[in-house]
């Protein structure tokens, strides 16, 4: 192992200022890749000498263990290429460490469509598969072409077209069969051209239409806009009070179980969904069941968005499971449902 490498690998690294979250935790091992190069070094690094690894990307959608044994990679790659273009399409390849709202911001000023949706959301276009990132009616798989990377052991290289990923709610591949085994470090997405949009969820045809945009003419830049201003008004910046946007995932219920909830609770906020299913919305369950603006042990349920905890005053993650186990508890013993975490678990 060369002493280059060696200077860039750093021993029990504080990761609190890397995670959204702000929760303390320090990692044995800690190395920033900025090429490809340094990170076949690091797996090599990695398998020789038996430690684990850990991927964080931009830290916005993790709880961090008080200490991590092993190494811990920091993906901050950069770049940007066009595969293909057409009159309709064009296919673009980002490396990892590509900050995913730039990204957005950078498409939607070359008027491209298809990501405008998510604008706004934190983190890294590496991370942005393992979860399939989505909001106001749109997800990461209606526009991702492929996923590469490196498998740990072998140092393998992979490619995954989307259908080989998996993608579900806020789910995939990456997050189940692949946990563990692979690191991300390039995303590829294809475009759209021509407007291809999805204003129809309520509150975002709601911004446009404040925002006197005629919905006939709608451009990938007005919905951004309407998506940065919803965003901006109801969920709190996590440099000023420490968060990862939605804590808790959206249950899908069957259609019993939502008839049984809406005759109890007729007001009761969910979708229609394939096979006879609803979605319903974690923060109405959160809300009714009193823990909007709820402060316990310092750790809260925003005032604003009740799908947001904030943790102002740094709590450990165990503290945070705490706070989330009581949240469970009584969305449960109040309507049934069991609620999930957003959040990957390291």
């Amino acid at each position: 192992m060369t002493s280059s490498f060696l200077q860039k690998c750093h021993q029990n690294y504080n990761l609190q200022p890397l995670n959204t979250l702000a929760v303390p935790s320090i990692a044995e091992h800690f190395i920033d890749i900025t090429d490809d190069s340094t990170l076949l070094d690091t797996l090599a690094f990695s398998r020789d000498n038996n430690y684990p690894l850990t991927i964080l990307g931009g830290g916005s959608n993790v709880l961090l263990p008080d200490k991590i044994h092993g190494l811990v990679i920091k993906m901050s790659t950069h770049g940007r290429s066009i595969l293909s273009e057409n009159d309709t399409d064009v296919v673009i390849r980002f490396d990892a460490g590509e900050q995913w709202h730039n990204i957005v911001l950078w498409c939607v000023e070359k008027n491209l469509y298809g990501i405008e949706n998510l604008a706004l959301i934190p983190g890294t276009i590496g991370a942005a598969p393992i979860q399939n990132i989505g909001a106001y009616g749109v997800e990461l798989t209606s526009c991702l072409e492929s996923v590469e990377g490196f498998y740990f052991v072998s140092n393998r290289r992979f490619t995954l077209d989307n259908k080989d990923c998996f993608f579900a709610y806020r789910d995939s591949v990456f997050k189940n069969v692949l946990r563990d085994k692979v690191i991300i470090t390039h995303v590829t997405l294809k475009l759209s051209k021509v407007p291809r949009l999805e204003i129809e969820y309520p509150v975002l045809k709601e911004q446009l239409l404040k925002d006197k945009v005629m919905l006939t003419s709608v451009t990938s830049l007005d919905v951004a806009r309407a998506v940065i201003a919803i965003r901006q008004s109801k969920l709190p910046d996590p440099s000023q009070l420490p968060n990862v946007g939605s804590f808790f995932k959206n249950p899908i219920i069957d259609e019993l179980s939502y008839q049984k909830i809406h005759s109890l609770y007729p007001a009761v906020i969910a979708y229609p969904m394939a096979n006879n299913c609803y979605k319903l919305a974690a923060a109405w369950l959160i809300d009714q069941a009193g823990w909007r603006g709820k402060v316990v042990d310092n750790i809260c349920m925003h005032e604003k968005q009740a799908l947001v905890l904030t943790n102002p005053n740094g709590c450990t993650t165990k503290e945070v499971l705490l706070f989330v186990d009581k949240v469970c508890e009584s969305i449960l013993e109040k309507f049934g449902v069991a609620l999930e975490i957003e959040p990957i678990q390291c």
